[in-house]
């Protein structure tokens, strides 16, 4: 019994297809699997929304493809007010085929160049969803255009939450950016950097996770944390609490000013309505003098400038304590930023106070727990007692 033969796409009986037949079978497996076209150059047009990633190096993308294929189809859209196509995904490639001279690009793409083909109907938000999405699958992003794309997504998604359409923005960029959503909420976190930080999460000079931390942080605590930077090139978690508490003490300060700012100027406007009032009162005691006997109306007017004269005198103070407090916020704002030497030593022995409390805190559990052995060991027992001396004496400093 004769073996049975196999054919390969593009075979026949009688040898391989010839070019056209060739062709002609490619284009039908390609109608076949997920909506692929071949598509002439001429009928593919750039995407606008595009020009945001890099078209760098494309003469060795197009050498690279003449020696090695594409290895990657292109992703179009076609237009709905005529038969051309629009990219979604494939800008650079498309670029590098249409520098090939034109014997080079008849010889690779007969028939057109692959292209996959989404649907028509989606809205222009999806459109650039799809672009971003395939855009990150097929290229290595830079930290700066990963921010970027995150940027943009959220915008978009904000967009989609406002109509109903999703209710996690940092979910659905996750799952578009194959990225955990916790690094999705980091990469959001890091847009509230000011700018000399943001500087160097786009230059690797600090961790994404660093990033996240800095960005919940007010702009003079990160200012600080920049200045720490340049200064040791590093900043450790005790000196960054440091200045969390030094920020969350300057935050206070300013809303108690505010505060006290906002019930001077409350004040103001009662005491000035108090001496229209007051204007009011007299002026009407003047024009009744005809009702009044001469002495009444000596006396009643004699009280009612004596209020006029005190609420004048209370309206000057106010405004006297409104100029202090102006001029006090304006000091502090304007007072030098740099973190002089003695600040930084100031920070960093904090610090280290800081974290000699928390370890001794942490190791009186341990003490507590172990009280049976420290009772029955006498050497033990003795150092606890110098121990305690020595806490009593630093107290007894603390508070005299």
């Amino acid at each position: 019994m004769a073996a049975k033969k196999i054919f390969k796409p593009g075979q026949t009986s009688s040898g391989i297809l010839d070019t056209k037949g060739g062709d002609k079978l490619k284009q039908m497996q390609a109608n076949s699997n997920y909506n692929f076209k071949f598509i002439p150059k001429e009928k593919i047009t750039p995407n606008e929304k595009n020009k945001n990633y890099s078209q760098d190096n494309i003469e060795a993308l197009s050498e690279s493809i003449i020696v090695n294929g594409l290895r990657h189809n292109l992703s179009v859209i076609p237009d709905a007010t005529s038969d051309l196509y629009r990219i979604v995904s494939g800008e650079r490639r498309y670029h590098a085929i249409n520098m090939m001279e034109e014997k080079t690009y008849k010889e690779l793409f007969p028939t057109g160049i692959p292209c996959k083909v989404e649907k028509s109907s989606i809205s222009e938000i999806d459109e650039e969803i799809m672009l971003i999405s395939a855009n990150h699958d097929i290229r290595e992003t830079s930290i700066e255009e990963k921010r970027w794309e995150i940027r943009r997504l959220k915008e978009l998604y904000e967009a989609k939450k406002l109509s109903g359409e999703i209710t996690n923005i940092s979910k659905e960029i996750a799952k578009q950016l194959n990225i955990s959503q916790r690094q999705a909420i980091k990469y959001v976190n890091a847009e509230k950097l000011i700018p000399e930080l943001s500087d160097l999460l786009n230059q690797n000079g600090i961790s994404l996770e660093d990033a996240s931390k800095f960005s919940r942080l007010d702009e003079w605590a990160q200012l600080k944390i920049v200045e720490l930077l340049n200064a040791k090139g590093t900043i450790n978690t005790e000196e960054l609490e440091t200045i969390k508490k030094i920020s969350e003490e300057k935050e206070l300060e300013h809303k108690r000013s505010q505060q006290e700012l906002d019930h001077t100027l409350q004040m103001l406007k009662e005491r000035d309505k108090n001496i229209e009032a007051l204007e009011r009162r007299i002026q009407s005691l003047l024009e009744k003098n005809q009702e009044k006997t001469q002495s009444d109306l000596k006396e009643e007017l004699k009280y009612a400038s004596a209020a006029k004269e005190k609420a004048e005198h209370e309206k000057l103070r106010l405004e006297n304590q409104l100029e202090k407090i102006r001029q006090h916020q304006k000091e502090r704002e304007s007072r030098n930023t740099n973190i002089s030497e003695n600040e930084l030593k100031r920070i960093s022995q904090i610090a280290k106070t800081e974290q000699a409390l928390q370890l001794f805190e942490t190791n009186f559990a341990i003490l507590k727990n172990n009280k049976n052995i420290l009772k029955t060991d006498p050497d033990l027992k003795t150092r606890l007692e110098i121990l305690k001396n020595r806490i009593n004496d630093l107290h007894t400093e603390l508070t005299c």
